[in-house]
């Protein structure tokens, strides 16, 4: 019993060395990830727009990439943050983060579909 009221210690000490962000801090990396997302959504666009052109291999390469980077800064951003900032952000810009994810899949399944 000793032993498993060391684990629920631990963890809760580890929970506690996570600093809260300055809100300018949190608002900035907000931002950049909003921008991130335009721009990979953008390009998710493009590559739906040259499908079965010589130029989609290149779109989609681009907006997988794009899709990768703003979804690992999203997940970095929220393993620095404290829970209430977690959930602030979750609010703020998850559904974002989920369409997006969204987004690629139906691009997937299209260039399937046309196959």
């Amino acid at each position: 019993m000793q032993h498993l009221y060391q684990i629920r210690h631990i963890s809760v000490s580890e929970k506690r060395l996570k600093q809260e962000l300055s809100a300018a801090d949190m608002k900035k990396a907000m931002d950049q990830l909003t921008e991130q997302f335009m721009e990979a959504r953008e390009l998710i666009e493009d590559a739906r727009e040259s499908m079965e052109t010589v130029y989609f291999s290149d779109d989609m390469a681009e907006a997988q990439e794009a899709v990768t980077t703003t979804l690992d800064q999203y997940q970095k951003l929220l393993s620095q943050l404290s829970e209430s900032q977690r959930q602030e952000v979750l609010r703020t810009i998850g559904l974002r983060m989920e369409e997006l994810k969204a987004q690629e899949q139906a691009l997937k399944d299209a260039v399937l579909d046309s196959h």
